[in-house]
Order: C-alpha cells, then structure tokens, then sequence
C-alpha cells in the first residue's frame, strides 16, 4: 500500500512538470479567449456537462483549426 502511494504521488508530480499552454503567431490581445469560448460552445454545449478524453480531443482539434498550438512551458 505504501509503495502504491508514493507511486502515485511521484506520477501526479511529473505530471504537473509536464505542463503546456496554447500560442497563436500573431494573436492580439483577446483572441485566446475569443477562441477558447467559441470552441467550448462548440463542444461542451452538446455534452451533459461531462468532460471526456474525446470531447477535450475535439476541444483541441478545434484550438488548432482556429491557428493555436500547444507549446511546452
């Protein structure tokens, strides 16, 4: 049980090392969160209010058609 715990706790940390946001060449000031709501519209309003990997794959499908990346921190 104790290694089952520091095996999770060691795998929740580099996760969080792993970490990565969105960029856009040229994007102003605004243009993320313009995008960002309008893609949530698009995805999350058909769902029950539950996340899924697919509906965060769809989420950043949609992103990267609008001309974001995910870059590494």
């Amino acid at each position: 049980m104790k290694l089952l715990i520091i095996s999770l706790t060691a795998f929740v940390g580099l996760a969080a090392c792993s970490s990565w946001h969105w960029e856009k060449r040229g994007a102003l000031d605004g243009d993320y969160q313009r995008d960002e709501i309008f893609c949530k519209q698009q995805v999350y309003t058909t769902a029950d209010g539950v996340v899924t990997k697919a509906s965060v794959r769809r989420m950043h499908a949609c992103m990267q058609a609008k001309g974001w990346q995910k870059v590494a921190n």
